[in-house]
């Protein structure tokens, strides 16, 4: 019931998110909402491995985390060399 519930307000979240990153007025405003989309989906394979007493999950989670973070960092530093 827990898990449900925990899916339920990530996923609600993660949509008004959504809204944020395909309408946001600036690039770095868009950067934010990938930022916190990725941090959502983070957020809900952790969920799914720890109720679901599934390991790989909690590790794509993980890889999925340091991927994003790369990118984010990557992305922000073409957007700083382009202003």
């Amino acid at each position: 019931m827990l898990r449900i519930s925990i899916d339920v307000i990530v996923g609600v979240s993660l949509a008004f998110t959504l809204f944020r990153l395909f309408h946001g007025p600036d690039v770095l405003d868009r950067l934010l909402g990938y930022s916190s989309v990725t941090a959502k989906i983070v957020i809900l394979l952790a969920v799914e491995g720890i109720f679901g007493e599934r390991t790989v999950f909690v590790n794509l989670a993980l890889i999925y985390a340091i991927l994003s973070f790369l990118g984010i960092v990557i992305i922000a530093r073409y957007i700083e060399r382009e202003v």
